[in-house]
């Protein structure tokens, strides 16, 4: 979902005055964990920046939930300074699986169910097949690009220095679950009584916002007078989504466990992971419960940055220049 919000459009949309060419690669045939497969699979991404001769500088940035390559550079994360700073790295920014760009429902004629490791798997594939890259300096992920970047440092734990998940998770908790399968049910109740994707788009937009921020975000930024033009601003951020693409994303985040239910995998970040990992969160976040990434922070011995905002799941996005600064640091630690 789009990180343009309303009170810093403006500002937003004035530092992102660059876009870097979509480009595809089809990596074939993609063998999903499920054991289904996606044929001719096709993945979307944007390079930013210079690669070093070395290929050393190298920056994996995933997509978040039902969001874009395109999204990230609106919403000011890939540029010089940046979040993702294309003074410094050679940024290779992902559209995961489902997200309307990559092969997804809306325009891949068979699609199976997907998870997070299928999307890690894709990125890996486009990486190692497509761009002769075998190891980077960096992975690093917002929202689902954070699930994504747990995820990556399970599957493949050696093939980055450094990882950086923000307001992520490696497992979702009950509430998180209750959440993205009450957004299932909404599309399909309505896809059922024959709903248009636009009415539908609208009903996600406005649940969506009741945990994207906090109470004490409105309370104090959004006076009821604005209400509505604040909400007719988050409606046309999801203009652009397509309900069964929404539902393909949401279906890996409700799978997402790279624990496993009993946390029988986690021994492997004790004996595999080799790169030193930052998780940046937000304790007030209603959207991806910080608990399971505090906890794994604490038993691999990784930073837990913690940013107190009433903004909730924005609160990286209200303070960017804190999280730029922290993340800048630590790639050059």
């Amino acid at each position: 979902m789009s990180y343009r919000f309303l009170y810093l459009f403006a500002f937003l949309l004035a530092t992102s005055s660059f876009a870097a060419e979509q480009q595809f690669a089809d990596i074939g045939d993609l063998v999903l964990t499920a054991g289904e497969v996606i044929e001719d699979c096709r993945v979307g991404y944007r390079t930013y920046g210079e690669l070093n001769p070395e290929k050393s500088n190298v920056l994996v940035f995933p997509t978040w939930f039902a969001g874009t390559v395109e999204d990230l550079e609106l919403a000011g994360n890939i540029g010089s300074g940046r979040l993702a700073d294309t003074d410094k790295y050679f940024v290779v920014a992902i559209e995961a699986l489902g997200n309307g760009v990559s092969s997804s429902p809306s325009n891949t004629d068979v699609f199976s169910r997907i998870s997070t490791d299928d999307m890690v798997n894709s990125q890996h594939a486009l990486l190692t097949g497509h761009l002769g890259i075998t190891h980077v300096k960096a992975i690093m992920g917002i929202s689902m690009g954070g699930m994504q970047t747990f995820r990556w440092i399970a599957t493949y734990p050696d093939f980055m220095d450094k990882a950086i998940a923000i307001d992520g998770s490696p497992q979702m908790t009950s509430y998180d679950l209750l959440q993205w399968q009450t957004h299932r049910s909404i599309v399909r109740i309505m896809q059922n009584d024959g709903h248009s994707d636009d009415a539908i788009r609208v009903i996600l937009s406005r649940v969506g916002l009741l945990t994207l921020y906090t109470p004490e975000f409105f309370l104090a930024r959004v006076p009821a007078a604005e209400l509505p033009g604040f909400v007719e601003q988050s409606d046309q951020d999801y203009s652009g989504i397509y309900p069964d693409d929404y539902v393909s994303q949401l279906e890996a985040m409700i799978d997402h466990d790279v624990l496993g239910p009993n946390d029988t995998s986690a021994q492997r970040f004790f004996d595999e992971l080799e790169a030193s990992v930052l998780i940046v969160g937000v304790p007030g976040d209603h959207m991806v419960n910080q608990t399971p990434a505090k906890q794994l922070a604490s038993r691999i011995g990784a930073e837990y940055f913690e940013l107190e905002s009433i903004c909730g799941h924005y609160g990286t996005s209200c303070e960017e220049a804190t999280v730029s600064a922290r993340v800048a640091k630590f790639l050059t630690e």
